[in-house]
């Protein structure tokens, strides 16, 4: 059984085939460069799809699908999957990809977990020992936060370069923008982890995942850093949970 599973964010698609239940390739394409992704994977016989894209970019990449000649399944948000229960009156309304990273967390640590996804946006979700998800965070992540920065103010005005300062004040416009949006993904994290042990205690899991993971992580205090897992598939990992 060969199966392709696409993670199609705001930005990028993430994919992977799974060949017998293991990795047998994977990859990543920004929606304004596609390129020839489909013709390097070869037949499959599933499509599993998690998808928070606008409607033309995923209505593209059902097109790109084609050549597969297989029916993409795309996941949902639910009241309830693989024993976890939604904070949501109305799951339509959680975004399928904190839903999926929730339920793989869960089933991964066995027990409460609080789930960081670092993307487009960072967010937060917590689910207890029970599988009852409390709920979570949303706010712009790294790259959102900079554009803002750029569009939306007269004065503020910077090149987006790397940044090795960390979180120490910039003494320039640039220095200060990058090293502000870092604090302030960090305060997501630090808060979110607080608000988790408010609300069930110590005795969670922490799942750190999303493209900027890597970046924050390593900016964490030591205490932080040691309680965290990094894991860059994790709302790709929800899919066998999901769409069995």
């Amino acid at each position: 059984m060969r199966i392709l599973e696409c993670d199609l964010g705001n930005t990028r698609c993430k994919w992977r085939l799974l060949e017998q239940g293991e990795i047998a390739g994977r990859g990543v394409f920004a929606h304004q460069q596609p390129g020839d992704w489909v013709q390097s994977i070869g037949t499959v016989d599933r499509i599993r799809v998690v998808s928070v894209a606008k409607v033309s970019v995923q209505q593209r990449f059902v097109e790109s699908l084609q050549p597969f000649a297989v029916e993409p399944e795309f996941a949902q948000s639910e009241h309830h999957a693989a024993g976890v229960r939604c904070a949501y009156a109305d799951p339509s309304r959680l975004g399928v990809d904190r839903w999926l990273a929730a339920v793989a967390g869960f089933h991964f640590e066995r027990g409460a977990v609080l789930v960081l996804d670092a993307g487009t946006a960072i967010k937060a979700d917590l689910v207890d020992a029970e599988g009852k998800h409390l709920g979570g965070y949303i706010a712009p992540g790294l790259g959102l936060m900079k554009r803002s920065l750029q569009s939306d103010t007269g004065r503020v005005r910077f090149e987006d370069m790397a940044y090795g300062g960390g979180v120490a004040f910039g003494c320039d416009t640039g220095d200060a923008v990058h090293a502000g949006v870092l604090a302030a993904q960090l305060g997501v994290i630090v808060t979110a982890i607080a608000e988790a042990e408010r609300r069930i205690g110590s005795e969670f899991a922490i799942l750190l995942t999303g493209g900027d993971g890597p970046s924050l992580i390593e900016h964490l205090t030591s205490e932080q850093f040691q309680r965290i897992t990094l894991l860059p598939d994790l709302v790709l990992d929800g899919l066998q949970w999901v769409l069995p």
